[in-house]
């Protein structure tokens, strides 16, 4: 298949599971993905309303990311053709299939999360007296920079093939904020995968990235998604 009407494909059979699945203000997201551009000129210039939904700077950081595991999708979805092509008897493009399906569900799941909780959040703001409204924004914004720096040292170590240090970051971030992107299901992962790991040789640390690219990415700074997808080039 064209990567063009395969991408084409796979947004438009998100945006459809989005519409019969979710609620309205995730289709807001989808709206806020599709015209972009537009959107993003608004936004820059004041908050928005969608369907009573407050959004601003929470929905440029929701925005970013999804656009980034769309990009990965495309490169899964080139990947799949490649295979497909080098080999009509291969396994690799039915188990890139896999990914790619693996992939829409972790991105249906995330999208969902962060938008239910930018809701409670934003509930929690309305329902709060005044004068605590501030010092709660501080305090998420702090935990929110705490755990980030925890989860960033936590891709830093796996790019430089150190579990012990990998699984403690990751710990970390987690105890700073349980549900924090995917901090929780990268520490499970490592864990299980602990002692194949210990080797900074061994083939697991390629099938890791593409566990990693394929399911728990959400999150990943952009300046080190680059270094695991490479990485995970040679799992696939």
């Amino acid at each position: 298949m064209a990567g063009d009407g395969g991408k084409d494909y796979v947004l438009g059979r998100l945006i459809l599971d989005y519409i019969k699945a979710f609620m309205w203000p995730l289709v807001a997201i989808i709206v806020v993905l599709i015209y972009q551009d537009d959107v993003r000129q608004i936004l820059s210039e004041r908050e928005v309303d969608i369907f009573g939904l407050r959004i601003g700077e929470k929905v440029e950081q929701i925005e970013s990311q999804a656009m980034a595991e769309i990009e990965d999708i495309r490169l899964l979805l080139e990947a799949q053709q490649a295979a497909e092509q080098a080999d009509a008897g291969s396994e690799a493009a039915p188990q890139i299939s896999e990914d790619i399906d693996a992939k829409l569900r972790s991105l249906e799941a995330n999208l969902s999360r962060e938008i239910a909780r930018v809701q409670v959040e934003q509930q929690a703001l309305r329902t709060a007296p005044a004068a605590e409204r501030q010092a709660t924004v501080e305090a998420d914004s702090s935990r929110a920079g705490k755990a980030a720096a925890a989860e960033r040292r936590g891709f830093e170590a796996l790019i430089d093939h150190d579990v012990k240090a990998a699984i403690a970051a990751f710990d970390e971030a987690r105890r700073i904020w349980p549900e924090y992107h995917n901090v929780a299901e990268i520490g499970r992962a490592l864990r299980r995968l602990e002692a194949s790991l210990a080797d900074p040789e061994s083939d697991a640390w390629p099938r890791l990235y593409r566990e990693i690219i394929t399911r728990y990415s959400w999150g990943l700074p952009d300046d080190l998604r680059n270094e695991i997808r490479a990485g995970a080039a040679a799992a696939f």
